[in-house]
């Protein structure tokens, strides 16, 4: 699997890093854990010893002993990070939850699955407050920073230093099957393809942006956009002059010529290139290149269901023409768009 870092990860990650952690497992004492203070120490001459007076100094080192913290239960952990992403509007329906410990602020964190597939670290934040001078203090905001993102910075930091400790990265097995989440997240989206590639290419806003790969077929970005996905193909890209790395020409080609089998005008077209050239609210407007054959300009609804057909004779005029066949139009009179 391929990734990349980008900064707003790394900006996360980093702050989490420079957290220092309690593991959980350090929330209880054992009996060889206790301070030396609150070890009952070897009398100099126990002979001498009354009953009583020993007893009195059992119980006083008793009550001098701190309790040992109670360690929260696995219910307890999922109902804690269940609360604290609802209440910060992060989607996410969680079957485990794993609290990886504490910093010397009391912030938790968390390592969550979520049921659609997703995982998180998180760390909880702190509502504003006053020193002990009697200075206001501000609150700090949670953080929440999915395992890909986690996992793209942790790899990174080792790559960069092997010396330097890396960021946190998400250790449960479930948030382990990248491919499987990049494929939820194309399920999400809207895309049916079979998904062999993915990694996070950077960010617009608050949200990342994922690039797919398709096993045989045109790959995608993606983003989160409100409750829904944005969602640009490879091939819409390109006319922006953006590459895909996970996306070669022959899945682009074998792509648009799932949609041109469909329609009897176009069926035969043994396509060698393609283009997108944009759309309009009657749909978008491709591009195709036929082996031994007149090429074309074709227009597709949402579902790239052929419309309508110009071939490039006549296509003087739809957007900037046939690109990719050379042929001079017949006529100047070309059919509304």
């Amino acid at each position: 699997m391929t990734h990349r870092t980008k900064s707003h990860a790394m900006c996360v990650a980093a702050a989490m890093a420079l957290m220092t952690l309690s593991p959980v497992s350090a929330f209880a004492y054992t009996g060889q854990d206790r301070p030396a203070e609150d070890r009952l120490q070897p009398q100099e001459n126990p002979g001498r010893v009354s009953r009583g007076r020993a007893s009195r100094q059992n119980r006083n080192q008793q009550q001098q002993q701190p309790a040992a913290p109670v360690v929260p239960t696995p219910e307890e952990n999922l109902a804690a990070a269940q609360q604290l992403f609802t209440a910060n509007s992060v989607p996410c329906q969680m079957t485990e939850a794993n609290l990886r410990g504490q910093t010397p602020d009391t912030r938790s964190m968390y390592e969550v699955v979520c049921a659609n597939g997703f995982g998180y670290l998180s760390l909880t934040g702190l509502a504003a407050s006053t020193d002990e001078a009697g200075q206001p203090k501000p609150a700090i905001e949670p953080i929440f920073i999915e395992c890909i993102e986690a996992q793209v910075t942790h790899d990174r930091a080792v790559a960069a230093s092997a010396e330097a400790a890396p960021p946190p990265k998400c250790d449960l097995p479930a948030n382990q099957n990248f491919i499987q989440i990049f494929a939820a997240m194309s399920a999400e989206a809207g895309i049916t393809c079979t998904v062999d590639q993915g990694t996070i290419i950077g960010r617009k806003g608050k949200t990342s942006v994922y690039e797919i790969g398709c096993d045989g077929a045109d790959g995608y970005r993606i983003n989160r956009a409100g409750e829904g996905w944005e969602v640009a193909s490879c091939l819409e890209l390109a006319n922006a002059n953006v590459t895909c790395d996970f996306t070669t020409k022959p899945e682009q080609l074998a792509t648009v010529k799932t949609w041109l089998a469909a329609n009897e005008k176009t069926a035969a077209c043994d396509i060698n290139n393609v283009r997108y050239m944009g759309s309009n609210p009657n749909g978008s407007f491709y591009e195709a290149a036929c082996n031994g054959a007149e090429g074309f300009i074709t227009r597709l609804d949402a579902a790239k269901a052929i419309q309508e057909v110009y071939p490039c004779s006549e296509a003087e005029k739809i957007g900037d023409g046939c690109k990719l066949t050379a042929a001079a139009p017949q006529n100047n009179t070309s059919p509304a768009a």
